[in-house]
């Protein structure tokens, strides 16, 4: 029995490198023209699931379908097309942004940011205080 969504055809294009908008255009398309096909398949007198069989019936194998897409290299992310540059490039971008990554998750999530900091300073004043009292109890015997 054939599938009912194109759900394994997103997995194995991303998989295999294609670039999510190009997935995303042509999972919309085959999804349009597959509710075409079944609202004519309907207006035929078939019931909803049959109609829905016969539409992916019509619009082929989906295995044809992303080889096809895997053989246009235009389809594919640049990662992909050029992996030498990818090689090069992404360590040299990774180790530049990597000392702003904190910068960019505590815009993200000030509250955990102020969270954390009032807790960080919570900590440091009863180990400030811990240590005066243990430098008094020295001093007083």
């Amino acid at each position: 029995m054939p599938e009912l969504s194109f759900d394994t055809l997103r997995a194995e294009l991303l998989e295999s490198g294609i670039a999510p908008r190009h997935i995303r255009r042509i999972i919309a398309e085959l999804d349009d023209h597959l509710e075409d096909l079944k609202s004519e398949a309907m207006a035929e007198g078939r019931t909803e699931t049959e109609a829905e069989l016969a539409g992916l019936r019509r619009i082929g194998n989906q295995k044809f379908i992303a080889k096809q897409m895997l053989d246009t290299p235009e389809f594919k992310t640049w990662i992909y097309r050029y992996p030498k540059i990818a090689r090069v490039y992404l360590p040299v971008a990774y180790a530049l942004l990597l000392p702003a990554a904190p910068v960019f998750v505590g815009i993200a999530n000030p509250r955990r940011v102020i969270r954390w900091g009032t807790a960080l300073m919570l900590s440091a004043g009863v180990t400030a205080a811990m240590f005066l009292s243990m430098q008094l109890a020295i001093a007083l015997t």
